[in-house]
């Protein structure tokens, strides 16, 4: 469902023979994305920002992602594993990352590279943006895709505020191509796999927001190959012979998917918001200038950040213990000299600059409701009084999260105001709704209540 030109693709699929048009993923969609529409669950490509929360809420699983078919990988001599560090912390602190690296390569992949052995280069592009522009108070990280699309939508007044460098999956995959390639390998025999924890970064992948061509090959859904490697894990110690892993990562860098990560890499006052309903809450306090934020303001739409993704399998609050675990293996290793140390190259920082600068982040309003002026102020004329018209209770059981939502739905021409279970209570669309939502009490006993 989507009304003009649609901005985005999007990751998320409704199963319609799973969905019961419960209504809950309506009440909890952040940008009034979904609307039930003859029973089933529909959501609207430019208001989405596949921040996952419908499928977190969704009691009957009718909602998941798109994925690559895994068999993708055979099409290529070399197969990369980008893996971010919030895969490693899925697993248990017994498994030795040798030991998982081992089991990926069994399952296909040739090289293994994780996706923070960049961050000491994403911090500096940070930095000299930063600088760049000393005329913006606020800088807004753009590491969560989910946040920069909300801001897009619903916060466009400050997607000037947004820091345009592309997300480290990037900068990781074009590092990685670039060394095979170096070393003798092929471009076109090179498919490089990102493991993604949230539908936002399928979606990232797929619509890029700099609208530059992207170097991963394929997504892979975290809880998809998470299963797979901890079956094989299970089997035996056979793999324990494998070499050590050659790490250039610091305690830093393995912090950074969570909240608070990116922060701690900065002077100053720096902010870190997580969690939904905090990030909506923080940027309309920014947007009203009720806060003044001056610095770096980190975001994360999951609570705890990555480790909370809805394609993640263990509890975000035990995951995180386990990335700060194996932050404290890294100090261990920092102090031993065992750990090498990032290289400052100019050369390659100017090749990195121009490949990961974003041109321009475009805002996406999703409150446009025409391109002409004088017709858009009418049609909003007609929503208040529309609006006024309805009950205000927002009980969605007409389709829509909120009666305004109902009159722009009315006024765009996609709902009838009769959808209104409390304006028509006898038409076919309303017995439905009461069925559907409330079961099989009557609709004067739940009036009543």
């Amino acid at each position: 469902m989507a009304s003009g030109n649609t901005f985005f693709n999007h990751s998320l699929i409704v199963d319609a023979d799973l969905c019961q048009g419960c209504t809950a993923c309506v009440r909890t969609c952040p940008t009034g994305a979904i609307r039930i529409r003859d029973g089933k669950a529909v959501m609207n490509d430019n208001k989405c920002v596949d921040c996952g929360e419908c499928i977190k809420i969704c009691p009957h699983k009718a909602i998941h992602v798109r994925q690559d078919d895994f068999s993708l990988i055979d099409n290529y001599k070399y197969r990369v594993c980008l893996v971010p560090a919030t895969f490693i912390a899925q697993f248990d602190t017994k498994y030795r990352t040798r030991k998982i690296y081992s089991c990926l390569k069994k399952l296909g992949f040739t090289h293994i590279y994780e996706v923070e052995h960049e961050m000491e280069t994403v911090i500096k592009l940070y930095k000299q943006y930063m600088e760049a522009h000393p005329d913006i108070h606020t800088f807004i990280s753009p590491y969560c895709p989910a946040v920069i699309r909300l801001i897009q939508v619903k916060f466009p007044s400050l997607v000037e505020n947004i820091i345009r460098v592309r997300a480290p999956f990037e900068l990781a995959s074009r590092s990685i191509i670039k060394t095979l390639v170096d070393e003798g390998a092929a471009r076109e025999d090179i498919g490089v796999f990102y493991i993604t924890p949230c539908a936002a970064k399928i979606a990232a992948f797929r619509s890029p927001v700099s609208g530059k061509e992207t170097c991963i090959t394929g997504v892979i859904n975290m809880d998809f190959l998470y299963n797979k490697v901890q079956l094989m894990l299970h089997d035996s110690d056979k793999d324990a012979l494998q070499p050590p892993v050659n790490h250039s990562l610091t305690s830093r860098d393995v912090l950074w998917p969570l909240a608070g990560g990116e922060t701690v890499n900065f002077k100053g006052y720096q902010y870190a918001v997580d969690g939904l309903q905090n990030v909506i809450n923080f940027l309309e306090r920014l947007e009203d200038e009720a806060i003044d934020a001056e610095g770096l303001v980190e975001m994360r739409i999951c609570d705890q950040g990555c480790v909370g993704g809805a394609l993640t399998v263990q509890d975000r609050f035990v995951a995180r213990k386990r990335l700060e675990y194996r932050a404290g293996v890294f100090n261990r290793l920092r102090r031993k000299g065992e750990h090498r140390q990032f290289t400052d190259d100019p050369e390659f920082f100017r090749w990195v600059s121009k490949e990961m600068e974003i041109p321009e982040i475009k805002p996406r309003s999703i409150y446009k409701l025409n391109d002409d002026y004088a017709e858009a102020f009418k049609m909003a004329e007609r929503m208040k009084k529309i609006e006024k018209a309805l009950p205000g209770v927002n009980c969605a059981a007409c389709g829509a999260p909120s009666c305004a939502a109902l009159a722009e739905d009315v006024v765009r021409g996609d709902a009838s105001i009769d959808t209104c279970i409390f304006i028509n209570p006898d038409s076919d669309s309303s017995k439905e709704a009461f069925r559907r939502i409330w079961g099989n009490r009557t609709k004067t006993n739940k009036t009543d209540e």
